[in-house]
């Protein structure tokens, strides 16, 4: 009996260890209408590019905006480093968010990792606006985010 008890901590610490919420190094939340644009500023660190005079502080800029929202469905629109791409969001568990790699994995990909995961999280019908959260993982302290337009008070 006692070797089914010690199996069965071991079991439940093991798995609050991997249960346990991510911590994200930035977070910021979008109230944006159709075809407004939110954007965030990413600034590497580690620069291993030349500044141009489009970007003359080695910024990455990642945009977002919606265009439509219907069946409670949200079409978003996102531009990384000037790649668009399209998807549809839902208020449910898979199709609730997407994740965008900012930067390559380092050395170790377990803590290097540098991403972006938006998440649809409501829709102000009264206001027509979508609420978008941005979550940034940066374990190894790669980027300096800045977000615009800022939180509304």
């Amino acid at each position: 009996m006692s070797k089914v008890c010690v199996v069965l901590s071991i079991f439940l610490s093991t798995f609050s260890l991997f249960a346990a919420p991510i911590e994200y190094e930035y977070q910021h939340q979008f109230v944006l209408k159709k075809d407004e644009v939110g954007l965030v500023l990413i600034n590497r660190k580690e620069v291993t590019k030349k500044p141009t005079a489009e970007n003359p502080n080695n910024e990455y800029l990642l945009k977002l905006r919606w265009t439509l929202f219907t069946n409670n469905m949200l079409t978003l629109l996102v531009n990384y480093r000037g790649y668009p791409t399209q998807y549809v969001l839902e208020k449910k568990y898979p199709l609730k968010s997407i994740v965008i790699p900012l930067l390559p994995d380092g050395e170790n990909k377990m803590v290097a990792q540098t991403y972006a995961r938006i998440v649809f999280a409501d829709f102000d019908q009264r206001n027509r606006e979508g609420i978008l959260d941005i979550f940034i993982e940066d374990n190894a302290q790669r980027i300096e985010v800045e977000f615009r337009p800022k939180k509304k008070p």
